[in-house]
């Protein structure tokens, strides 16, 4: 009770209608947001995210699949390429963090304790490819998707 009135705890907002409060305003530009893409679009925006399941198949295809999608859409689709380019730049980034672990890993086999190092490359590498999969099933639902700290540094450059 302050100054003789009741407090009141705050609401939450809640939409016009009724239910559950507003959805949270995008932090990308109109242009690269998924509400305003066209079906083609996203269909293509999801397939820039699952093109680093190429990886698995041809080797350094997770980079060579974004590339080729980034280099093919760009100049139609600015919403593509930007997934393209994320996809591409955080698997390159993914590509680096691992071999570096891998790296640091293979002197410390001799004493035995690389063994536990080089886990934490597989998991580098496995962790990214799940994260695609979470950008393309999002972007192809229709909802905004950034990679973590790769995003930001690609909408910027676009």
């Amino acid at each position: 009770m302050a100054n003789g009135q009741p407090s009141v705890p705050p609401q939450s907002p809640v939409s016009p209608a009724g239910g559950s409060p507003p959805a949270a305003a995008s932090l990308l530009p109109p242009h690269l947001q998924t509400a305003n893409a066209s079906k083609e679009d996203r269909t293509w925006g999801m397939i820039s995210h699952l093109a680093a399941l190429a990886g698995f198949v041809i080797p350094f295809g997770s980079i060579v699949g974004p590339l080729i999608i980034y280099f093919a859409k760009k100049d139609q689709s600015p919403f593509v390429a930007f997934h393209a380019k994320q996809s591409m730049f955080t698997q390159i980034a993914a590509c680096i963090v691992a071999l570096a672990i891998a790296l640091v890993s293979l002197p410390l086999m001799l004493v035995c304790v690389g063994f536990v190092t080089i886990f934490a490359a597989i998991a580098v590498s496995w962790g990214v490819i799940i994260y695609a999969i979470i950008g393309g099933i999002k972007v192809s639902s229709g909802k905004d998707f950034e990679y973590w700290l790769i995003g930001p540094w690609v909408r910027k450059s676009l």
